[in-house]
């Protein structure tokens, strides 16, 4: 029986940032103001739940779904009411939208496209297997990628089934699964062997294929390499990290590497201008050039914490963490701007923990969704389904000249 198991790694060590020492001017204080903007209940997440069921903004319109089968659609900047149904499936993958739909995946394998104007259902497919991956619209297609190494190409109009592609997982691996990025003509996919590679959109003629890590040692766990995090593509080139391997540049072209470093995330990477932002398994923020990989900062003080992998908002990267705590850092340098906790936040709009009365076990504020950026706002929901707005109200930049 093939086991699946999510592991939750968090080494601690000291904090450190980096700082350009050349410069004239030493950074003495940066203040970061954050407000938040309102808070609504959702619906829980799955068990264990590992980046599953994220928010998802689409034309001005936020879309949640809860592990029971809740979906919501509301206005994404106050959080009005446009639609609500209940699917009475047990959720576990999307939602996404795009082209009039909003799709969703069910612990029995199949794929729910609903109208995205009225939550009606407009289709049902039976898929690979369980997907825990958000799917991917396209024009006339919808790609997704389910946990038993199937890569799918599903027609946009009644998901009828146009390609698949399989590479086999091996006998452990985290539990989760990368979406597909298309980029051009090309669908790029990443597996639980570490490998990435590039199949034709139209046909899922494999391409190319690319080892970003390769197992090693004794027993199955310390040989878990999977690609389960965000990938992101620039300027033709695909940025990915792997559990316990490398973090690697990758030509779109012919799969050939740029740069590679050696580094484990299983989260995903995010895109500055120049550079690339990652959290690794210890819980360390890396900024990386995008040219070249060399470490632009690392902030450290984090330590015994799982955080997301980090979001880019204005000039500043955010991740979120399994105490229900968002961070604000600076992306110049790496160091602290702002905080806010979640549940300090849901108090600040009065709004009572329904599942924090009498003698119940203590809910799971942790956040393992991404913290989702569109705009001027930030959206963050944790496990019992508090999701919560934030906007950056106003950065202060305080400076001396540095002291000989």
């Amino acid at each position: 029986m093939r086991i699946f198991a999510l592991l939750l790694l968090a080494v601690g060590m000291s904090g450190c940032s980096l700082l350009n020492e050349s410069n004239s001017l030493v950074l003495h204080d940066l203040q970061l103001e954050v407000e938040p903007v309102w808070a609504i209940q959702t619906g829980e997440l799955p068990e264990n739940a590992n980046v599953q069921l994220t928010p998802f903004v689409a034309d001005d319109r936020l879309y949640v779904a809860n592990v029971s089968g809740g979906v919501t659609a509301m206005n994404a900047r106050d959080a009005s009411l446009l639609w609500m149904t209940n699917l009475h499936e047990q959720l576990t993958g999307g939602p996404a939208a795009g082209g009039g739909m909003v799709l969703l995946g069910t612990i029995k394998a199949e794929l729910i496209a609903l109208d995205a104007e009225d939550g009606k259902t407009l289709w049902r497919s039976r898929v690979c297997s369980e997907m825990l991956a958000v799917p991917v619209i396209t024009d006339d297609r919808i790609l997704l990628q389910c946990i038993d190494g199937y890569v799918m190409a599903l027609n946009r109009s009644d998901g009828q089934r146009i390609w698949s592609y399989r590479r086999l997982p091996p006998t452990l691996t985290l539990r989760g699964t990368a979406s597909p990025l298309v980029v051009g003509n090309r669908v790029i996919a990443g597996f639980a062997d570490g490998v990435l590679v590039s199949l034709s959109l139209e046909k899922g003629e494999l391409e190319w294929e690319s080892a970003i890590a390769v197992p090693r040692g004794r027993n199955d766990l310390e040989r878990m390499v999977d690609i389960d995090g965000r990938l992101q593509a620039a300027d033709g080139v695909i940025y990915v990290s792997s559990y316990q391997g490398r973090v690697a540049a990758v030509s779109i072209e012919n799969g050939r590497f740029l740069w590679t470093r050696e580094m484990s995330s299983y989260s995903g990477v995010a895109l500055g201008d120049s550079q690339i932002f990652l959290s690794d398994d210890q819980g360390r923020i890396w900024a990386l050039d995008r040219r070249t990989g060399a470490t632009l900062w690392r902030q450290d003080q984090f330590s015994g914490r799982l955080v997301s992998a980090p979001a880019v908002m204005d000039r500043t990267v955010v991740v979120a963490d399994d105490q229900g705590d968002i961070y604000w850092l600076d992306a110049r340098d790496g160091h602290i701007l702002a905080q806010q906790n979640i549940t300090e936040a849901w108090d600040y709009f009065h709004y009572p923990w329904e599942d924090e009365e009498g003698d119940q076990e203590k809910p799971d504020h942790a956040i393992t969704t991404y913290p989702v950026v569109t705009g001027e706002r930030l959206y963050v929901r944790d496990n019992t389904g508090a999701l919560v707005a934030f906007r950056i109200h106003a950065i202060t930049d305080v400076t001396e000249s540095s002291k000989p």
